[in-house]
C-alpha cells in the first residue's frame, strides 16, 4: 500500500505542516501489520517512538495503581479506552520524545488487525533540528497532544481523590 500525504494530513501532530513536509516524515516511517490481540507498546517499557494508528483498533490500558515489586503477574487496577482508526486520527508515544527515562505509560493492544506506522524519536529530532521551522511546528503540535493528555490526567486524579475522601469520610 502507498502511503501519501492524504493519509497523514489529519493527525494532530502534522497539523499546518504542508505536504512536502509530511512527505518528509512518510520517508522516515516503518510501516508494519499488527495482528489481533498483539501488544503494540507495553507500559513501564523502553521506548523511543511514536506510533501512529493507521488502520484498525486499539484498546489503550493504564494501571490506576503503582506497581507492587511483590507482584508476580500484573493485576492492578486498569482504566481502558477504545480507539478506531475510522473515527479519530490517533498517535502514541509522544510523552518518549521528551522523557529522559523513556518508559511508556500505557499498554496498546490491537483489538483488530492494524496497520501503524513507526517514527523513530532520533530521527524526529534529527528533522527538527534541520528545518526549525518544521520543528516549531510538530512541537507545538506534540505540546498540545501533551496538554490535552495532562488535562485527561488531571480529571482522573480528581475523581480518584474525589473517591478516595468519600471512602475516608465513611
Amino acid at each position: 500500500m502507498k502511503h501519501d500525504y492524504n493519509l497523514f494530513k489529519n493527525y494532530l501532530i502534522f497539523d499546518g505542516l504542508s505536504e512536502q513536509e509530511i512527505e518528509k516524515f512518510i520517508k522516515l516511517m516503518t510501516f508494519k501489520k499488527v495482528k489481533k490481540n498483539e501488544v503494540i507498546i507495553k507500559e513501564g517499557d523502553n521506548g523511543d517512538t511514536i506510533i501512529l494508528l493507521l488502520n484498525g483498533e486499539v484498546s489503550m490500558t493504564q494501571a490506576l495503581t503503582l506497581k507492587n515489586s511483590k507482584a508476580i503477574s500484573d493485576n492492578r487496577e486498569k482504566t481502558s479506552i477504545r480507539i478506531d482508526s475510522k473515527k479519530s486520527h490517533h498517535f502514541f508515544g509522544e510523552i518518549s520524545l521528551f522523557n529522559e527515562v523513556d518508559k511508556r505509560t500505557a499498554t496498546i493492544t490491537a483489538t483488530s488487525d492494524c496497520e501503524i506506522a513507526i517514527l523513530d524519536d532520533n530521527e524526529i529530532i534529527k528533522l527538527c533540528n534541520e528545518n526549525h521551522t518544521l520543528g516549531y511546528k510538530i512541537m507545538k503540535n506534540l505540546a498540545e497532544k501533551l496538554a490535552s493528555s495532562l488535562e485527561r490526567t488531571n480529571s482522573q486524579v480528581l475523581k480518584l481523590t474525589t473517591v478516595f475522601s468519600l471512602i475516608l469520610d465513611n
